[in-house]
């Protein structure tokens, strides 16, 4: 039997702006989210200074698909696990038919 995983990147990057308001902060940080990642988190911050410091989490959008195969679901599912990269998470495992189907 043949499995189908999608896998996407687990690892994240961290992006930071300072300004003068919550809304301007937010918008300075999404300003620098590059094409093809994807903004998970914004935690704003307001030191003594009166400033908000905003610190935004995003990981990369794109998604991979991979292929394993076993005697039965359990062995493939387990096969396509041990091929998901220490890097990335498994969204999805889905069976199919040889003939690609």
């Amino acid at each position: 039997m043949k499995v189908r995983g999608l896998i996407q990147s687990s690892e994240t990057q961290e992006l930071t702006a300072e300004a003068d308001d919550a809304q301007s902060a937010r918008a300075l940080i999404e300003e620098q989210v590059p094409e093809g990642f994807d903004l998970l988190q914004v935690h704003n911050a307001m030191p003594r200074g009166g400033r908000v410091i905003a610190k935004a989490i995003i990981r990369e959008a794109a998604i991979e698909e991979i292929e394993a195969e076993g005697a039965d679901y359990a062995a493939a599912r387990d096969a396509l696990r041990a091929r998901v990269p220490s890097t990335h998470r498994l969204l999805s495992i889905v069976p199919f038919e040889a003939n690609g189907s």
